[in-house]
């Protein structure tokens, strides 16, 4: 899962579509529609957290920023009163921003509750037409990149707290599918542990472990290709994803993971019973230069590698590689199910920072929500 969005931005989360029928009791209809310049500043101002008390300076240091982080605030819905549609000045109710990346997925953002919507004050009636509207605007987003043609986007992901309801509400009417919670993991490095490391590592007997910048360029994607298939298999990080997404794309993900070095990623060969070596595992960092960290990007064994302590030894790599002047603690993010794994990060001293919900869904379906 793609996991870290810049926080400067203060986001909280996500042409015309048709207006969804009203039903008996609800508020006046709505029009979704795709944000342009003259609606920009009123969607941006509802994208930022709404708990700020100058959200028009939020919203266009939002818009002033967007292209540095490559978001195209083009890919913006907005939901309307079905009156106001092509009058200027026109109140957004909600909004949702896609923000492709890598490995053809997009971040989803979507408009938090207002102080009337979230307060005691507010009806059930108003409560429902919220979210009617923000899945509106899901599957509108769902649409456009379904409908692009250019195949750059084939899965839709957000990250939402997992104390947020009205959002776990809307992206599961939206045909999301809730595939975990994630937990965030920091491990800071002490100043001894910046000193260069004097003791190698001593790996299992028939294990060695190569950086990929040692092996040949030809090999190093179909070698990390095989073993993250070869991970996956009875996985306990997300297991919903298996075969969500291709496993080209996943490593695209991987590597426009912070700064990329192939002297940072790592692949676990194992002597089979016959003899015969295999790989066997990889593990995956790379810099985050902007939080000073080592993020691990990824680590996984195949089935036959794994409860023989690789792992632990894996982490004792991770911490050696974090010992450099530019970084100040090593970064993780991992499923809560994964008990094993939360135990391994617990005893190399890793701290809980927060947790997100992870949603996907696939863009192949959007006109089937």
């Amino acid at each position: 899962m793609a996991a870290a969005f810049s926080p400067i931005f203060a986001l909280h989360m996500t042409r015309s579509a048709p207006n969804p029928p009203a039903r008996q009791g609800q508020s006046p209809g709505f029009a979704v529609v795709r944000v342009g310049e003259d609606l920009l500043l009123a969607a941006a101002q509802r994208l930022v957290s709404q708990s700020l008390k100058d959200r028009v300076t939020a919203a266009k240091r939002l818009i002033a920023s967007a292209p540095e982080h490559g978001i195209d605030l083009s890919c913006i819905w907005a939901s309307l009163n079905a009156s106001d549609v092509g009058k200027r000045g026109a109140e957004v109710r909600q909004a949702c921003l896609a923000v492709p990346g890598s490995g053809r997925t997009a971040m989803i953002f979507l408009s938090e509750p207002q102080a009337t919507e979230g307060g005691k004050g507010a009806t059930e009636h108003e409560l429902q037409a919220a979210r009617e509207e923000r899945i509106a605007l899901l599957l509108a987003a769902s649409s456009h990149f379904a409908q692009s043609g250019s195949d750059q986007v084939r899965v839709l992901q957000a990250l939402p707290d997992p104390s947020d309801g009205w959002a776990e509400t809307a992206l599961l009417g939206a045909g999301f599918v809730c595939v975990g919670d994630l937990e965030y993991r920091r491990r800071s490095l002490s100043p001894a542990e910046h000193k260069p490391a004097t003791r190698r590592i001593e790996w299992p007997a028939g294990v060695r472990v190569a950086s990929l910048a040692s092996l040949p360029q030809a090999e190093r994607d179909p070698l990390l290709l095989r073993v993250l298939d070869d991970s996956y298999i009875d996985t306990r990080d997300c297991p919903e994803l298996c075969g969500m997404r291709a496993t080209s794309d996943i490593l695209a993900s991987h590597y426009a993971t912070g700064v990329f070095d192939p002297a940072l990623w790592f692949i676990v060969f194992a002597t089979n019973p016959s003899g015969r070596e295999e790989p066997a595992g990889c593990m995956l960092l790379s810099r985050v230069l902007d939080q000073r960290a080592l993020e691990l990007v990824y680590v996984g064994l195949a089935k036959p590698a794994r409860g023989r302590g690789i792992g632990a030894k894996l982490m004792e790599l991770a911490l050696q590689m974090a010992a450099e002047p530019r970084i100040d603690a090593v970064t993780c993010a991992v499923d809560c199910r994964n008990v094993p794994a939360l135990r391994m990060y617990e005893r190399f001293g890793f701290g809980a920072l927060g947790r997100r919900r992870a949603f996907v869904r696939s863009v192949a379906g959007a006109n089937a929500g």
